[in-house]
């Protein structure tokens, strides 16, 4: 494992930053537009994709209802303004972007974290959507491992649990997190990032102190799993990762995790939203430069 260099990284970066625009400082610049009436996407500039299926607010006459059974149809209030506040500090801070993809359909009309049966309840006339939305994600992924070793993947949603604190999906259950020893690599969505380190534990990549979750915990956003909290109890609320997050990161090179962000701390205002955001962006460079085979000072070139 090499040493964390976050510190200097993070000095270097902003130093290199100036007032210019990016073109002018020789980086590379984000483009991004609507493949269709509710999907945007950003062509990014760092190897992070990230998705946002559930915070979509349109819902228009035009589109049906979803009605089959047992669906789940509430929004992600908010998540595509978090989603914004993360790009927006990703660009001013550090001069690179994720490779974003997002809905602004509503979840009643469209589950973009569902396979398509079920995301769209069999209706053809919504096919053309899902499949839009996560072409994108595949395409969006394809021009990362194009430019870089591998790919660091993020499904963001919002959780209405009564504990205010991130919930981080790996595709591990709460009652595997609680005996992780138990639980294969090769089934979690980390898998992709096991094989660059070979010598750790499933356990040291989740909740050891390089871990994702212990890193945002330690800038004092509460996260399970962490290492100070390695899983939730057997009575609380938790989210271990859905469609999106098993489909994406089942591909060579890809890793990462679903994260459910809490309402009050995280999502309620603007202000907390850009506070999370940038505690989100230093916590994906300190990630990257301590566990993969990303170098962040490449990000953006």
């Amino acid at each position: 494992m090499r040493k964390c260099l976050f510190p200097c990284l993070v000095t270097i970066l902003l130093s290199a930053s100036c007032k210019k625009p990016l073109a002018e400082q020789g980086r590379a610049t984000a483009t991004a537009k609507y493949i269709d009436a509710f999907t945007w996407v950003q062509n990014g500039t760092m190897p992070l994709v990230i998705s946002v299926p559930h915070g979509g607010t349109l819902a228009p006459d035009s589109i049906a209802d979803r009605t089959c059974p047992n669906i789940t149809t509430a929004v992600d209030t908010y998540t595509v303004e978090l989603v914004k506040a993360i790009d927006s500090v990703a660009k001013q801070d550090y001069q690179f972007q994720p490779f974003i993809v997002l809905t602004q359909l509503r979840r009643i009309k469209l589950d973009q974290n569902r396979d398509l049966p079920e995301a769209t309840c069999s209706t053809p006339f919504k096919y053309m959507y899902w499949s839009n939305f996560h072409n994108a994600i595949d395409s969006s992924i394809n021009t990362v491992l194009a430019k870089y070793p591998s790919c660091l993947y993020i499904d963001l949603h919002g959780h209405g649990h009564p504990i205010q604190r991130l919930e981080l999906g790996y595709l591990i259950s709460k009652a595997q997190l609680q005996n992780i020893s138990s639980v294969t690599i090769g089934n979690t969505s980390v898998r992709a990032l096991a094989v660059q380190n070979g010598g750790q534990t499933l356990a040291n990549l989740i909740t050891g102190s390089n871990s994702f979750g212990s890193i945002m915990q330690a800038k004092g956003f509460p996260t399970v799993p962490s290492a100070a909290m390695p899983f939730p109890a057997v009575a609380d609320d938790y989210f271990d990762g859905g469609y999106n997050t098993a489909r994406y990161t089942n591909r060579a090179n890809v890793f990462g995790f679903q994260i459910e962000s809490n309402y009050t701390g995280v999502r309620a205002t603007a202000a907390q939203r850009a506070q999370f955001a940038k505690a989100f962006m230093q916590s994906v460079v300190q990630y990257c430069t301590a566990n993969t085979n990303l170098s962040p000072s490449t990000f953006g070139e």
